[in-house]
């Protein structure tokens, strides 16, 4: 996964300009992706890491249908 993005320093603010380098990197999922590819992870952990989160997500959305209703 290549991705280009370009952050402009105004005031020599660089604590901004770190901060802004975050939010973005987060926003695009780098960070996620290179922190589950620091350390190996066997397939079937890795199946059971998706069905866990599918189950939180699928509840969460079941909440959030019945809340608009």
């Amino acid at each position: 996964m290549s991705v280009n993005f370009t952050i402009n320093l105004r005031d020599n603010n660089l604590e901004r300009a770190i901060k802004k380098i975050k939010t973005k990197m987060s926003k695009l999922g780098i960070t996620k992706s290179l922190r589950e590819k620091m350390h190996y992870e066997k397939p079937s952990d890795k199946k059971v890491r998706v069905r866990k989160a599918n189950i939180i997500n699928s509840k969460k959305n079941k909440r959030m249908r019945e809340k608009d209703l």
